[in-house]
């Protein structure tokens, strides 16, 4: 199958599917895939070797244009891409000043301890009193599988606080600019490659509703330009799934296991 862009110069750049070859992997691959990093729900660590293969060839399509993540998350794979330009976005502004936290000031982040359940009470129900970068750690760093304000963890497991500080502060953010932003108002652009890890359909811990029909919709008119790829486990008939592992969920799998894929827009 032939899959064809339209370059920002307004030629046509057609590409053969095969170019990002459909892949299965065993579970059994996952276990070399232990990279230092935020504890992030939904994060994409152990599939990242997997999913940068593709996106280092998108970006060897459009080399001058930009890498960006409408959804960075706790910047798992951002990290791990290679590219002059590097854009993270994300919706929950207190995500994005924690992680500016750790980029500007890694000191004061390295001081903070996990707190007592009353303590992370009080700051979920008084957000507005403290300052966004610690309401970001408090509000993902101990609760269970790091939901946004989620159940606070086991207090045997505190220890897990400062694990997840620590691996927050290996990633490289250097290079990365992050921006507190809806996807819907990211200024795309033209010619350039575009990793999207929305809210599942089937599982959202997230915490906020979130509109599918209109997220495939902005996808389907972000390709018109640009080379963009969806992880999720199903898409509508006109994406194209591209690759796909055999995992086991981390929250609420019931043993079962799932097919996790990346999409891209069949136009």
């Amino acid at each position: 199958m032939l899959i064809a862009f339209q370059s920002p110069l307004g030629s046509q750049v057609t590409i053969h599917l095969l170019y990002w070859y459909r892949c299965v992997y065993p579970m059994s691959d996952l276990l070399q895939l232990q990279t230092p990093c935020m504890r992030y729900v939904g994060s994409k660590r152990r599939l990242g070797r997997f999913f940068i293969r593709h996106i280092q060839r998108a970006l060897e399509v459009y080399p001058n244009g930009k890498y960006i993540e409408p959804f960075v998350g706790g910047c798992n794979m951002i990290t791990q891409v290679n590219h002059h330009t590097k854009i993270g976005y994300d919706a929950n502004k207190y995500l994005i000043a924690l992680l500016h936290e750790a980029k500007n000031n890694p000191d004061k982040l390295r001081q903070s301890t996990c707190i007592s359940r009353k303590a992370y009470e009080y700051v979920k129900a008084h957000m507005d009193e403290f300052q966004a970068w610690y309401v970001g750690a408090m509000g993902f760093l101990p609760t269970y599988g790091c939901i946004w304000m989620g159940s606070y963890m086991n207090d045997k497991e505190r220890g897990r606080f400062v694990k997840g500080i620590n691996g927050l502060l290996k990633q490289n953010l250097a290079d990365i600019h992050l921006i507190n932003s809806d996807y819907r108002n990211i200024p795309i652009g033209k010619g350039n490659v575009i990793y999207c890890d929305p809210p599942y359909i089937i599982h959202n811990y997230y915490g906020i509703p979130f509109n599918h029909e209109e997220f495939y919709d902005w996808v389907r008119y972000a390709s018109r330009d640009n080379i963009v790829f969806v992880s999720e486990y199903e898409m509508p008939d006109d994406f194209d799934c591209i690759w796909q592992m055999q995992i086991r969920p981390q929250i609420n799998n019931n043993g079962r296991l799932r097919y996790e894929k990346l999409f891209i827009y069949r136009p």
